[in-house]
């Protein structure tokens, strides 16, 4: 077990552990640090759980999680779905009833976007997609990525329910149309990522309402008797933010915007932030 790991356990101090996938723990084109995997072993052995908390959906997260990756949980989809690691149970999804997707449809035209809307989970991969024909790499980048599962666009799609929906914006203000969305769309959750295909598009997911990182584990540590106290969570991007404030505990990685970064302590990696907290 590395150094600390054990006095952090025993004090009460760790009790459970979220971390963000993309980013802060897997690096795009890297394979996850055998330090970080020896320190989710060690963690695992005195009783902390560990839980993965991605914006990926859950077909794509097993694409690059082992199926024996020393975690408990797996909270998908930002938090619209949670997994039991270990037998496969899938033990919470939120959905979007017909007229939540239709209304978030709507907005969405109405700012013209280049967006996709999801089929509930499990069948999350099956999607449609609405193209204005304005030039959007990225958008066009995760269409292609997933091609066989997409097809275009029909406005009936918008009456039936949906796990979410996802909108890519190219450049431009930092802040629009994310923040007008949540505005126009208070009934649902509306979050913000930046695309990890390309570094710096916006990503604007619309989900049902509670759907959140943090409500995700708020949920497991409920359910197994943990105190928030005792939690801590690492991440780096915007839709980490609400799971970053809500942990005792949190870090960001260096990768992390800036704002984030003046906010919350920054590490190198998961271990060494539990390093530096022997």
């Amino acid at each position: 077990m590395p150094p600390g790991f054990r006095d952090l356990v025993y004090s009460a101090m760790l009790q459970m552990l979220v971390c963000d996938l993309d980013g802060t723990l897997l690096m795009r084109g890297e394979p996850f640090a055998a330090d970080d995997v020896q320190a989710l072993h060690a963690l695992g052995e005195q009783g902390v759980v560990r839980v993965i908390a991605t914006g990926r959906a859950l077909a794509t997260a097993r694409k690059v999680i082992p199926a024996d990756f020393p975690i408990d949980y797996l909270v998908f989809s930002s938090g619209a779905g949670i997994l039991d690691w270990r037998s496969q149970e899938l033990l919470v999804s939120h959905t979007l009833q017909s007229h939540e997707a239709e209304r978030a449809v709507q907005m969405f035209l109405a700012h013209e976007l280049d967006f996709m809307i999801h089929a509930p989970i499990p069948a999350q991969h099956a999607f449609q997609f609405h193209r204005t024909g304005k030039p959007n790499p990225d958008f066009e980048r995760r269409l292609a990525r997933y091609a066989a599962e997409g097809r275009m666009f029909e406005l009936s799609a918008a009456r039936h329910p949906a796990s979410q929906l996802l909108a890519v914006v190219p450049g431009g203000d930092p802040n629009e149309p994310f923040k007008t969305l949540r505005r126009e769309l208070p009934e649902l959750s509306v979050i913000r990522a930046t695309s990890p295909l390309d570094g710096h598009s916006m990503w604007i997911e619309a989900f049902a309402a509670g759907v959140s990182k943090s409500q995700a584990a708020a949920w497991i540590a409920r359910m197994r008797g943990l105190a928030r106290e005792h939690t801590w969570a690492i991440g780096n991007d915007y839709n980490d933010w609400d799971l970053l404030r809500w942990a005792g505990s949190a870090a960001v990685v260096q990768g992390a915007p800036a704002s984030m970064k003046a906010e919350f302590m920054s590490v190198d990696s998961m271990n060494s932030w539990l390093g530096r907290r022997e």
